[in-house]
């Protein structure tokens, strides 16, 4: 390592700062890099590489600095980060794994009492001035399917069982967990559909997971159950389930994240009665740019006292393997 390291931090216009980081570090030299050029222009020595914003030009422009050494990326999924020669180079990845996870099972824990409780119809109801008394449902005994056992899905899976659902979690390879007790493996997903009243899907996107819920899931879910989706949009085929809510295969989806982003106003999702649409916000609680500069600056003093950085990806896996 050099005796100054260069930080480029990347998706932020000179002379602003991301909340949190300070303008100065010891043994750092912090620069702010608005657009490939500049990347290209003012950071060709750059050894750390701290993503503010999904920038595509990081992409356009790869092998710019032959002293690059780690990239920190500002969301939990890198799928959207993970190209070809990313991926083969011997420069490190981490991710913001720990971030968002509370926030996002608090949101899920939400959507799964509004589903409940009929929330959104009586909103409509209000809306149009309607007094219709209804029945509701208890969270106490439903059962949901949580797909990710990573940080995210052990988090809901604590957020829902402490509200009195029975939670199973999925992931790729069957285990034994202290907390979450037997984690099935991703092909006995088919299995657990039927019964489950809520499928939450809170797996990163990978060449594996893509379509993970498809037409063949959707017809094993019963037909008053709700898909929750807190990770990637296109972990769902969701030409599938458009026509499963049209045609009622499942009682409804509350979607967060979409393989198109923003969602298009012509969407149909936007007017569909048994969906719930939200823009990506599930983890972004007040305060989440603070805790992100906060890990980030956390793993620059491990960086630079030479100790083993924390949410390293498995580059080829697309994930932190120890989470």
């Amino acid at each position: 390592m050099p005796e100054t390291s260069v930080v480029a931090v990347l998706g932020v216009d000179a002379g602003q700062l991301p909340p949190g980081l300070p303008a100065q570090w010891p043994g750092c030299e912090i620069r702010m890099i608005a657009s490939g050029a500049q990347l290209v222009r003012e950071a060709a020595d750059a050894d750390v590489v701290f993503l503010w914003e999904q920038v595509g030009w990081l992409r356009e422009h790869w092998g710019w600095s032959d002293r690059l050494r780690w990239v920190a990326a500002p969301t939990a999924g890198v799928d959207w980060l993970l190209f070809p020669a990313l991926t083969s180079s011997d420069v490190v990845v981490t991710n913001a794994a720990g971030v968002f996870d509370d926030a996002i099972a608090e949101y899920t824990l939400a959507l799964v009492a509004a589903i409940c409780t009929g929330l959104p119809a009586t909103l409509r109801l209000q809306a149009r001035h309607q007094w219709q008394h209804r029945e509701t449902r208890r969270l106490a005994g439903r059962r949901a399917v949580i797909v990710g056992a990573g940080g995210i899905g052990r988090a809901i899976h604590r957020a829902l069982t402490g509200a009195g659902l029975a939670a199973r979690c999925v992931a790729r390879q069957r285990r034994a967990d202290p907390e979450l007790g037997e984690i099935a493996p991703l092909a006995d997903l088919p299995a657990l559909l039927p019964g489950a009243d809520f499928v939450v899907l809170a797996l990163p996107l990978t060449v594996s997971t893509r379509g993970v819920i498809g037409p063949a899931e959707l017809d094993r879910m019963d037909a008053g159950s709700w898909l929750i989706n807190v990770g990637r949009g296109a972990l769902a085929d969701e030409d599938a389930l458009a026509a499963a809510l049209g045609s009622g295969v499942i009682g409804g989806a509350a979607l967060d994240v979409f393989s198109t982003e923003p969602l298009p106003a012509g969407a149909p999702w936007w007017d569909l009665p048994n969906v719930i649409v939200s823009p990506h916000m599930s983890g972004d609680f007040q305060g989440w740019q603070q805790a992100l500069t906060g890990l980030f600056t956390d793993q620059l003093r491990r960086w630079q006292a030479g100790q083993p950085l924390i949410n390293v990806v498995d580059k080829r896996l697309g994930f932190v393997v120890d989470r």
